[in-house]
């Protein structure tokens, strides 16, 4: 989305101290990055075991333990909601795409206020499916 709107813009790629994702996206608009490396937006995983205690960044996380997102967006599922998560990624997952993606590929021939407008209505849209869907307030 966003390669879509610099490219809109009239910038043609990025320089970026840290990781970039989403490169079928930069690609597919002709955006050209340089980064320290990619990294995962949208990813498909396999559990290898569960109940064990990790740590990320250095952060120990329990089962059932809830973490809030924060400077290493990172969060905890609490138990028992494990089971709708892949439900609940695959509706954000295509809220996403209906609203401000498609909002983002469609900024040809805009203005910038055109374009900014646009992508605000998205993402209101996007928010009122969001929360629609779970009832409760998010990142969003």
């Amino acid at each position: 989305m966003t390669s879509n709107f610099h490219r809109a813009l009239g910038c043609v790629g990025t320089i970026v101290d840290g990781a970039i994702r989403d490169t079928d996206e930069m690609n597919a608009a002709g955006f050209k990055a340089l980064a320290r490396g990619t990294c995962v937006g949208h990813a498909y995983s396999c559990p290898v075991r569960w109940g064990g205690v990790v740590e990320v960044f250095g952060r120990k996380i329990r089962p059932g333990q809830l973490i809030h997102a924060d400077k290493h967006g990172f969060l905890a599922v609490p138990l028992g909601e494990e089971s709708g998560l892949l439900e609940a990624a695959k509706f954000m997952d295509a809220n996403e795409c209906r609203t401000v993606i498609a909002a983002a590929r469609e900024i040809r021939g805009k203005t910038p206020r055109e374009i900014c407008d646009a992508l605000d209505q998205a993402g209101a849209e996007f928010k009122r499916a969001a929360k629609a869907k779970f009832g409760r307030k998010g990142e969003w």
